[in-house]
Formats: structure tokens, C-alpha cells, sequence
């Protein structure tokens, strides 16, 4: 699509070559898990930043599809026993913090549809039509 066209209905016309950040904002433990809320902003206007909340189930899906594309990057392990215990989580933030980093900061990683439908759910997962590439 060109910049002169208008998007399509129920489409957001997005400006792509504005960077990402994201920054893990806190942690909330629910019954069995925890949950990361993320702070992700384009750009520096603080009007153009939203939340999303992953497990790090989420973060362990999205570093596979990059490892199939042969991207490695430093996610925490898994940890089956003790997954909850309050400095184990701030740890495991950390590391999580660091492998988001590591992907807003590469120039081909930030802007892959994947990173974008793990960041943007609302605007590449509910209206992207095309075909699937990371």
C-alpha cells in the first residue's frame, strides 16, 4: 500500500519505520503461572505505547519461530520446580527484558511480522491477511 492510499476498513494505517521499544513494566503471579505485563511504544510519544500481558510460554513460542528462521537469541530456561518463587521471577524478568532487547534493538527482527504479532496483537494479528513471514 502506498502512503496516499487509505487503509482498508477496520485496518490501521501504521508507520512501520517508527523503531519499537519494549520494557517489562512488572510481573503478576496468578494460580499456576506468571504473567509479564509489557510496555511497548513506537516511537518517543508516549500517546503511541499500549500494554501486553505474556507468559513466558509466549516468549519461549516466539524465540522457536526465530529459531527456525536460524535466529538465537539468550531466553532464561525453563524452570519446572520453584517457577514461582519471588527472586527466581525477578531473575527470569531480567533475562526476559534482555531477549526483547536483543530483538528491538536488530533492525530486521523489530520489524519481522512475527515480533510485530508478539508486541501489536491488535493490529497484525486481527488484520493481517497475508501470508505468514518472520
Amino acid at each position: 500500500m502506498s502512503y496516499l492510499e487509505k487503509p482498508a476498513p477496520g485496518r490501521l494505517l501504521l508507520d512501520d519505520t517508527v523503531p519499537l521499544s519494549a520494557v517489562i513494566e512488572a510481573s503478576q503471579n496468578l494460580q499456576s503461572h506468571t504473567e509479564y505485563i509489557v510496555r511497548v511504544q513506537r516511537g518517543v510519544s508516549a500517546e503511541n505505547s499500549w500494554q501486553v500481558i505474556r507468559r513466558y510460554s509466549d516468549f519461549d513460542v516466539l524465540n522457536s519461530s526465530l529459531m527456525v528462521c536460524g535466529i538465537s537469541l539468550p531466553l532464561p530456561p525453563k524452570k519446572l520446580i520453584g517457577n514461582m518463587d519471588r527472586e527466581f521471577i525477578a531473575e527470569r524478568q531480567r533475562g526476559l527484558q534482555a531477549f526483547l532487547d536483543s530483538i528491538t534493538q536488530h533492525p530486521m527482527l523489530s520489524s519481522s511480522l512475527t515480533v510485530k504479532k508478539f508486541l501489536d496483537p491488535n493490529n497484525y494479528s486481527a488484520n493481517y491477511t497475508g501470508p505468514e513471514v518472520i
